[in-house]
């Protein structure tokens, strides 16, 4: 049951950031052809939002920066979405290697995986992380346990 609410609140939080970069008054259409002008926000895997630059973490929400301290680009992921982060663009690059802060405001334990060497780390509920300059740029998928 707690599935639902977590895509129910990363589809409300979608809406609410289209509505906002589009302006109220503008049409569902319009805000279709808003989001196809930007093919990467469009073919962002289920369950991914993309979140403004430095922008905090929603709540029921796995939060992904490229940068320390939570800045630069940024996604949230919600509870329960397994994701590759090559599918993630972000700048000339994707999120996968890329990632050097988070930040689990989601209800699940999530796992944090490096394909290269096979190390899955735990983020669990309401804990933020700055990556450890061992594991900077190491994680490819995010899991849930």
């Amino acid at each position: 049951m707690a599935n639902w609410k977590a895509r129910l609140l990363v589809t409300t939080t979608a809406l609410a950031a289209c509505a906002t970069m589009t302006g109220p008054a503008i049409s569902t259409a319009a805000q279709a052809a808003t989001v196809t002008a930007h093919p990467a926000l469009a073919d962002l895997p289920p369950g991914v939002v993309k979140l403004d630059d430095a922008e905090g973490c929603p709540p029921g929400t796995l939060c992904l920066y490229r940068d320390y301290n939570r800045q630069g680009p940024a996604y949230g992921i919600g509870a329960g979405y397994k994701v590759d982060l090559k599918a993630l663009p972000m700048g000339d690059d994707t999120a996968a290697n890329n990632v050097s802060s988070w930040v689990n405001n989601a209800h699940g334990l999530a796992v944090l995986i490096d394909e290269a060497n096979g190390k899955a780390r735990p983020l669990y509920p309401g804990q933020p992380l700055e990556e450890p300059p061992s594991d900077n740029d190491t994680v490819d998928l995010v899991d849930w346990a």
